[in-house]
């Protein structure tokens, strides 16, 4: 009797051909969605730390202290893509997200806007103003670059009348 060695056999091998790596589609939509509840406790924050500050007029706070809560939640709230279109998938979902906090931001703010000194109220006003037109604009599709560059000179000029760098960091 011969028995002829043979190798042990091998385990059986998976030869699937590998899936290709895929994002999921609800991830952005879930990161999206926690920078939006997040932006929105940053606002509830600025309410209620209106009520501990003091300010200038019968503890009313100025129109640049304000300001300054403002902009920091404003800076909290998502942007959009760095570069985006209105094919960008999803786009609509992203302005939305951007929009809802921000008209909330504005709405908190505008009410804080005090009438001395004129111009500071003015320019404060004139962002308000602007920024909310640049909303409608993108929701409504036809924002144009124009659109942003009037946001950003208002902004400038608020800044530079509450003594804030660009940055939103006092001079």
């Amino acid at each position: 009797m011969s028995t002829r060695w043979e190798p042990p056999p091998l385990p059986p091998q998976n030869f699937a051909p590998p899936r290709p790596a895929t994002r999921a589609r609800w991830l952005p939509a879930a990161i999206i969605g926690a920078a939006v509840v997040i932006a929105a406790g940053l606002v509830a924050g600025a309410v209620i730390l209106k009520g501990k500050e003091g300010g200038s007029a019968g503890g009313r706070p100025t129109t640049c202290q304000a300001w300054t809560q403002t902009q920091q939640t404003l800076r909290a709230i998502p942007a959009l893509p760095q570069v985006w279109n209105w094919d960008t998938p999803d786009i609509d979902t992203y302005i939305s997200n951007q929009n809802v906090p921000v008209g909330k931001a504005l709405d908190l703010f505008e009410p804080q806007i005090t009438a001395d000194p004129a111009d500071v109220a003015q320019a404060a006003q004139q962002y308000v103003d602007v920024r909310r037109t640049q909303i409608q604009t993108l929701t409504d599709h036809t924002y144009v670059p124009a659109d942003g560059v009037a946001v950003d000179r208002a902004l400038v000029r608020l800044n530079q009348l509450c003594g804030l760098k660009d940055s939103g960091a006092p001079l």
